[in-house]
């Protein structure tokens, strides 16, 4: 597996396609720019991808790995992208040939114990809030009010994270925004927080957070996938290319 370092040497094309056959079985590996906008060209890229893979595991056993969670099954392309990106779209096509779809990601209470041997609580819930404040501000308009999008998050943040007497508020997540950065929250601040949950340049302990929630689940979704393939699986699995590039010398290893 590459380290952070070694990724931010390197130069790739996003998206960026892998396929590894093992033995009788397949994986094909997208590795998006995440997008919520239907014209992204990077979605018929994944259209072609996909339907090779269709057409390469004709009669095996196929399931498809989605990043962050499962999507609701949408029957509609466009709308399926506007509301849940490119995990939205490959769910909407696997949902047209009847392929199960599953999120090979760490239990979240496993990867915050996994985190706390570093850092605050604090740091780690920031971490997890400034992610989904980065997803709403590159959200199209007509964006879901801002207060009830992250809301759902934060609540869903609370009852996963085994972090009983922990302030879950918004208010709370302003005011750590507030004491790490020393500025105003502002939450359309898209350069900001780009900068926050990047986790290949390392300018603040939020990166450093971000980095490694990306090891603890880089090594996991390499564990699944390798799972699935011994038991005859073939996979088409959908990740951010950041995560494809740097499993991909473990994978080939592996697999």
């Amino acid at each position: 597996m590459l380290t952070y370092n070694e990724y931010s040497k390197l130069k790739h094309e996003i998206p960026y396609k892998l396929v590894i056959k093992s033995n009788d079985n397949y994986l094909y590996y997208f590795g998006e720019r995440h997008s919520f906008d239907p014209k992204d060209s990077q979605f018929d890229v994944v259209l072609d991808f996909w339907n090779d893979f269709i057409i390469k595991t004709e009669g095996k056993k196929r399931i498809v790995f989605v990043e962050g969670g499962l999507r609701p099954v949408e029957t509609d392309r466009d709308f399926s992208i506007l509301n849940h990106g490119g995990m939205g779209y490959v769910t909407h096509l696997a949902n047209k040939v009847d392929i199960q779809t599953y999120s090979p990601e760490p239990d979240e209470a496993y990867e915050r114990n996994e985190l706390e041997k570093k850092f605050t609580k604090d740091q780690i819930q920031y971490y997890y809030f400034a992610r989904v404040v980065y997803q709403w501000v590159r959200k199209q308009e007509p964006k879901p009010l801002f207060e009830k999008y992250i809301g759902k998050f934060l609540e869903m943040d609370k009852l996963r994270s085994g972090w009983v007497d922990y302030d879950f508020s918004l208010e709370n997540m302003i005011r750590i925004h507030e004491e790490l950065f020393k500025v105003r929250f502002d939450k359309n601040d898209t350069d900001l927080f780009y900068s926050i949950v990047n986790p290949v340049i390392i300018n603040h302990v939020i990166n450093d957070v971000s980095a490694n929630s990306g090891y603890v689940r880089d090594e996991y979704i390499v564990k699944m996938i390798k799972q699935y393939i011994e038991v005859g699986y073939s996979i088409f699995a959908e990740y951010g290319c950041c995560h494809v590039v740097m499993q991909e010398p473990l994978l080939r290893k592996v697999l």
